[in-house]
């Protein structure tokens, strides 16, 4: 078996002395699917969670608005937050994806579409754009995937819904849960390897590819679906598969997409124009749509760059004729956001989620050549007014947002409650390995904020959502797990998320201790860490007073297993998630 390190590091001064005992602000709920049992399943991801809020007790059904609970499931009062309240979308993989089953294009920047040709093309791409020193075994197991998932028969990825339907006849990624826990998201279909999956309304015709990320539904009922749309490219010098995708939104009747920033054609030279849509939010009472995703600006001599952006529409009519959409490329994330216009910076960026106070979430990924602190990964960004003229980012940095840390925001509630995934140590990747990563939440501060959930309980700070599972009891449920990644948080404040859990024998155990990086199960021979799907349910009452932050052992841990190998580090980098359905 493969041994790794926990490496501590100086993200250890950010951890502070426990005061309470017994407490912590959510509990650990692991969900698996059916099919959790067959041989050639290796890891379990939550992707996606059931929107909704939390409904005080005292409400009649169905509930109003001003039924909602300002605390969400904190509240003692609440009466719909029972473990199995919300349900969760989850996927299995068998081995590491060769490339995203949700971008667009490869890698989220492969605009001429030459790194899925052969080995060496992704020995290239993890050369320079990662700089790892472990390039060859990444080439490897990315190769011996792709050359695999060539022949559409291969299910790789395996999809479920909690207590509820899964999708095991082809490989399926899910993006968002609708109200009714009903899934959006992308299968391989035919000769299809990405096409929308969703149920009302019905999506585009006459495209290669569809990709379904959220759904949205206004007052009147009118539920509007966005992703984006691909047409088929001819062969090039670089590939002989090639795409170019538009941003796309559609009500089952009308699909609308949005044109390039420069309408220039699809292909310039060997590169071919993107755009996606990510998630959206509607502004009813001025007739606004708000999306946010990525575009690209295309014209002659374009690589065709795909910046973070915000799709603007002043009316709620796809079929008007005479409404246009606006693209605004986010100020600071684009790829060229150097001191000169040749500076890229950047090798790609997107922005993943926005709210209905349209506070927006994203990342750009940190050029190969140009890397920060020993890392060329995803930098986290928010954009605290989407409606701006000039919509700008704003990137994370302080706590727990070291300098030089990378990760992703790929979720935000209407309580401007951020979720994602954050670098845990500060090793360089440049010339080293993959950094390991933690579950995050951020309550970010913005006009719209309240501050009886933004400070009374999480202290208004972003915290490692491992600080907020532990209850001090090293014997205790929530201590057999650690959150890795966290993806989706409704606005009850369930969040969906991925962990890796202490088996010793094959039989789930707690951790030896509390602390980040305690041993699982001693030196045992027969100890691993595997990787699962977990809901984070908050505990009624807890406040900022019941958080116990975890301590950090100053001996290396050796882990046992290969589960936090690279197919785990790697397989949450590509994931890329989903949207809630609002």
């Amino acid at each position: 078996m493969t041994c790794t390190k926990f490496k501590l590091t100086t993200v250890a001064a950010f951890v502070f002395a426990a005061t309470n005992a017994n407490a912590a602000l959510y509990k650990v709920v692991e969900v698996t699917p059916s099919f959790a049992d067959e041989p050639e399943i290796s890891e379990i991801f939550g992707v996606a969670i059931q929107p909704g809020k939390a409904v005080n007790v005292n409400a009649v059904l169905p509930a109003l608005p001003d039924d909602e609970l300002l605390l969400g499931c904190f509240d003692s009062n609440a009466t719909n937050c029972a473990d199995s309240t919300f349900k969760l979308a989850g996927e299995t993989r068998n081995a590491i994806e060769g490339v995203s089953y949700r971008e667009e294009v490869p890698f989220a920047m492969d605009a001429a579409f030459q790194y899925i040709q052969n080995r060496d093309d992704f020995y290239d791409y993890c050369r320079r754009e990662l700089k790892y020193s472990t390039c060859e075994s990444w080439a490897d197991e990315h190769w011996s995937t792709w050359d695999k998932e060539r022949n559409l028969s291969y299910v790789n990825a395996k999809a479920f819904i909690e207590g509820g339907s899964t999708y095991e006849s082809r490989n399926t990624v899910i993006n968002a849960l609708d109200i009714d826990a009903k899934p959006l998201g992308i299968k391989s279909e035919g000769d299809i390897r990405h096409n929308a999956m969703f149920t009302t309304p019905s999506g585009p015709t006459g495209t290669s590819e569809t990709r379904a990320w959220q759904a949205i539904k206004t007052s009147n009922g009118t539920v509007y679906n966005v992703g984006s749309v691909s047409k088929k490219g001819p062969t090039t010098n670089t590939s002989d598969t090639t795409f170019s995708s538009k941003a796309a939104i559609w009500d089952g009747t009308t699909t609308q997409d949005i044109d390039w920033v420069r309408n220039g054609n699809a292909q310039e030279g060997d590169f071919f124009a993107q755009g996606s849509m990510r998630s959206i939010a509607i502004d009813e009472s001025k007739s606004i749509f708000y999306g946010v995703g990525y575009n690209t600006a295309n014209g002659s001599g374009s690589l065709q760059d795909m910046n973070a952006s915000v799709f603007i529409s002043k009316s709620l009519d796809l079929a008007d004729s005479s409404n246009t959409w606006t693209t605004k490329i986010i100020s600071g994330a684009e790829v060229k956001s150097g001191s000169s216009n040749d500076d890229a910076r950047y090798s790609n960026s997107v922005a993943t989620d926005i709210n209905d106070n349209l506070l927006a979430v994203g990342y750009a990924k940190r050029n190969g050549y140009v890397p920060e602190k020993g890392s060329a990964g995803n930098k986290i960004f928010v954009v605290p007014d989407a409606s701006a003229s000039t919509p700008t980012a704003t990137f994370l940095s302080g706590g727990i947002f070291f300098n030089g840390a990378s990760g992703e925001a790929k979720a935000v509630n209407n309580y401007n409650e951020i979720v994602g995934q954050v670098d845990a140590e500060t090793i360089r990747e440049v010339d080293g390995s993959e950094r390991r990563h933690r579950g995050f939440i951020y309550p970010y501060e913005v006009k719209s904020s309240k501050n009886e959930r933004r400070v009374d309980i999480f202290n208004g700070q972003a915290w490692w959502l491992d600080d907020l599972t532990n209850d001090g009891n090293a014997s205790g449920d929530n201590n057999k797990f650690r959150i890795i990644d966290a993806t989706d948080i409704n606005d009850a404040g369930v969040i969906s998320a991925t962990a890796i859990k202490c088996t010793v024998g094959g039989k789930t155990q707690p951790y030896d201790t509390t602390s980040h990086n305690s041993y699982c199960g001693g030196a045992a021979s027969n100890a691993v860490e595997e990787v699962v799907a977990v809901k984070l349910i908050p505990i009624a009452g807890n406040t900022k007073a019941d958080i116990q932050p975890r301590s950090t052992d100053t001996e290396k841990v050796g882990r046992q297993g290969g589960s936090l190998g690279w197919f785990t580090l790697t397989v949450l980098g590509l994931l890329g998630f989903r949207r809630k359905f609002k």
